[in-house]
């Protein structure tokens, strides 16, 4: 819930969209370019295609980086992450190379990673142009930091400059959290990059707020080593996650935990402290570490990010403080903003394992069909997007039907599976995911067939199905956002919202 306390100018509103554009966003804007092929009147639209350039962005900045003094830039001025050692060398930029091809054929990254950018759309659709800021935004729930101990921020701050992703939308405020050592280090020196060696692996993770689980996503694999490296197969860009509603479009994700240890499942009611999982190096992960947002939407894609202010905490700052450095001025208001660079530790307990949550109020009842429904318009989403994959090289569309049937059964076998394993956690969003394949399957198949009559490639096929998906996941949790405002949190050892 927003404050509109002010009423930028239209023309701010438009230098400010701009200024936000990334170069991955403009790379979407190649799907346009499927248009041209679809529809031989649309033609033109072709030109759309040379949008996927901007995807040798990151390469063009890495060599800019690296000859910076020979090309005149001279030295960067001193900046908050300075004092730590988290270099990981050319490792790193190895793995950060390999990364791009991998995510971008790996459908299930690829479909998240554009459904959030195109999300962000909707987002600011949602506010009207305007997003929240510091300045505009009133925080509806006092939260505590997500972690026990001390922990630095090695990214994040509601500062432009210095934020976590400015674009897209749903990661504008997000914070990246490890734990260091005095010298700025997250494992010991001398220690090789397996995830154990890290400070923060396997910590506590806990709920930042009284609240409602909405969503969990688990069973994301987990690569032993890190320095640059996340799982080749990641199913999803943030891992293994937990979403809690804490009140009116407000809602916190905490995400990169280790498979099998959230503790939590969607409908659940939860207490502020309360133990949901443990830190770890799933999905999107350079290293092991914290990925903590607050958010407007149930949903990671269709977000906008909303600053947060914590209570009871304790900042210590080793290095350049943002805050002297930029000028900024915190707004009025309880609580306190943290920014990258800080140690930062609470100041309250977390409460007792006793404390138990009140079972009075329980969320929507109709949450275990519409994560359903979702998972069945992503796998939709994925037909498509493999279809234009394929299209590449398989230039029959019947071909290409029979491929993603056997997909839809690999991810049934799959579910079934699981099952099999672990009865006690639930893997329906797989099955829905694997039959919206299916259903993608099927459709392809009957384009194959009218083929004959209508001439469609498949890269025109596929960007409709990707679409027709993605608007479907827009229309079932938009309803769901809906239903929950009319919802309240569960009441907590007798605390409500506020």
């Amino acid at each position: 819930m927003s404050n509109q306390a002010t009423s930028p100018s239209l023309g701010s509103r438009l230098r400010e969209r701009i200024r936000s554009v990334s170069p991955f966003s403009l790379t979407l804007l190649g799907l346009i370019g499927f248009l041209g092929d679809l529809f031989p009147q649309l033609e033109i639209l072709k030109l759309f295609h040379l949008f996927w350039l901007f995807a040798f962005w990151p390469f063009v900045t890495m060599l800019i980086s690296a000859n910076k003094h020979s090309l005149g830039f001279g030295a960067e001025e001193a900046g908050p992450r300075d004092w730590l050692e988290m270099d990981s060398g050319w490792r790193g930029t190895v793995a950060f190379l390999l990364g791009i091809p991998l995510s971008f054929f790996n459908p299930l990254v690829f479909r998240q990673d554009a459904m959030q950018l195109v999300g962000s759309v909707v987002a600011i659709g949602r506010h009207r142009g305007s997003l929240p800021t510091p300045e505009t935004h009133e925080q509806s729930t006092d939260y505590r930091l997500p972690v026990e101990g001390t922990w630095t921020v090695v990214n994040g701050s509601p500062i432009k400059e210095h934020s976590h992703s400015w674009f897209p939308a749903t990661q504008r405020y997000a914070y990246d959290f490890v734990i260091t050592d005095e010298e700025g280090r997250s494992r010991p020196a001398g220690t090789d990059t397996r995830i154990g060696n890290y400070y923060c692996y396997d910590q506590p993770v806990c709920a930042p707020a009284d609240g409602v689980v909405v969503d969990v996503h688990d069973g994301d694999p987990e690569l032993g080593r890190a320095g640059g490296f996340s799982h080749p197969f990641k199913r999803s860009l943030t891992g293994n996650a937990v979403t809690i509603r804490h009140a009116e479009d407000e809602y916190s994700c905490l995400a990169h935990l280790v498979p099998g240890s959230i503790e939590v499942e969607p409908g659940e009611p939860v207490m502020r402290g309360e133990r949901i999982g443990r830190c770890g190096h799933s999905g999107n992960s350079a290293e092991p570490h914290l990925h903590f947002q607050v958010q407007d939407h149930p949903t990671f894609e269709l977000s906008a990010g909303l600053p947060v202010r914590f209570d009871d905490v304790n900042v210590d700052t080793p290095g350049v403080d943002v805050v002297e450095q930029t000028g900024w001025t915190e707004p009025d208001g309880s609580g306190r903003y943290i920014h990258v660079g800080q140690r930062v530790s609470a100041t309250d307990d977390p409460r007792g394992d006793d404390a138990v949550a009140s079972s009075e109020v329980t969320v929507s009842s109709g949450l275990h069909r519409v994560r359903m429904l979702g998972q069945f318009a992503i796998g939709f989403s994925i037909g498509g997007f493999v279809t234009v994959l394929a299209g590449v090289v398989v230039p029959s569309l019947q071909t290409i039907a029979l491929a993603l049937a056997g997909l839809a059964g690999l991810g049934i076998i799959y579910r079934t599976g699981r099952g099999l394993v672990d009865s006690d956690r639930s893997e329906s969003g797989s099955f829905s995911t694997a039959c919206g394949v299916g259903v993608a399957a099927v459709l392809v198949g009957a384009f194959g067939v009218s083929n004959a009559l209508v001439e469609l490639s498949a890269s025109g096929v596929g960007a409709g199905l990707f679409v027709t998906g993605f608007l479907l996941y827009i229309a079932v949790w938009e309803r769901e956002r809906r239903h929950l405002c009319r919802e309240t949190v569960p009441a907590v050892n007798g605390v409500t919202d506020k």
